[in-house]
């Protein structure tokens, strides 16, 4: 009988580590705050990127935050992508004119310099969406954007898109990504990174291996991986383990493999097998969640 080989990005010692990308300024049209103003709104965070729309603001003055991002968001008419640390040179011959050949080189220019690439907001059928004919058509891309902190459930949330990429066999990792303009729209939706240390290219490392999670409020004390079981330790203490917690696992073509709910604080599921992927989605009462990157089963 051949052993079930199941990939935890989670197997690995490290810090959680809190941050988000996907942040504007007035260097945006649409951004509200000057830069100075945006390094105290996430005064607490551990790393911040500063995205704005088809320019890269350098990081300067006072912060607390310990690492920043420089960052910029492609931004046609038709579709948006966040590059995460990408070469400044790549400005020289910018266009965010939209086609799958000039997002792909974008893309693949900001990856090769060590960089993420992320397809935003695929679901904001109102503006700017991605077709998802157009997300299988782009290739080596690091992620999507599947919940954005507008929050609208119809437009920025996109586990559909998701799965659908996971279960056509695309390793794509899902970001949070609170695409402030203005005061109200900050610190909705982060994620939580297991690093080595706080440096950037620790960070960088981390997310780009998968071993990081999204949160809007809740979160993963650890996932672990024995004999074929994979367990998730959820968040505990005395006031959260009186607090109720529904938990869906999920697995390819977005199947519902297991769901359970309770004053719990872990959960277990022995896979058979034939799930393509297990991820968690966890919600904690008051309508705070987590959720988890895929763990491939093969």
């Amino acid at each position: 009988m051949e052993r079930m080989l199941i990939s935890n990005p989670y197997d690995k010692q490290g810090i959680w580590l809190k941050g988000s990308f996907h942040n504007h300024t007035t260097n945006s049209a649409c951004g509200s705050q000057p830069l100075e103003t945006v390094y105290r709104m996430y005064g607490q965070y551990d790393f911040l990127g500063i995205s704005d729309h088809d320019f890269i603001t350098v990081h300067e003055g006072e912060r607390s935050i310990p690492s920043v991002f420089e960052a910029l968001e492609v931004s046609s008419p038709q579709r948006h992508m966040l590059l995460i640390n990408p070469a400044r040179s790549i400005m020289d011959d910018y266009s965010n004119e939209f086609s799958i050949e000039r997002y792909q080189q974008l893309s693949d220019s900001c990856t090769r310099h060590g960089g993420m690439s992320v397809l935003v907001h695929p679901n904001r059928y109102y503006s700017q969406f991605w077709p998802i004919e157009d997300m299988l058509a782009m290739k080596d891309y690091t992620g999507i954007e599947v919940i954005n902190g507008e929050g609208n459930p119809e437009y920025d949330i996109a586990f559909d898109k998701w799965d659908a990429l996971l279960s056509a066999e695309r390793k794509v990792w899902g970001f949070g990504g609170d695409d402030f303009h203005v005061y109200g729209q900050e610190k909705r939706t982060w994620n939580m990174v297991l690093a080595e240390q706080n440096t950037n290219e620790s960070i960088l490392a981390a997310m780009k291996a998968g071993s990081f999670y999204i949160s809007t409020g809740y979160g993963f004390e650890s996932i672990r991986v024995e004999d074929g079981m994979i367990e998730f330790n959820l968040l505990s203490s005395e006031g959260l383990d009186r607090m109720y917690k529904y938990v869906t696992l999920i697995g390819k073509d977005g199947n519902i493999l297991y769901e359970t709910s309770g004053r719990i604080n872990s959960v277990s599921y022995k896979c058979r097998g034939d799930e393509g992927y297990v991820r968690a989605a966890v919600y904690l009462e008051g309508g705070f969640g987590a959720f988890s990157q895929p763990l491939f089963i093969g």
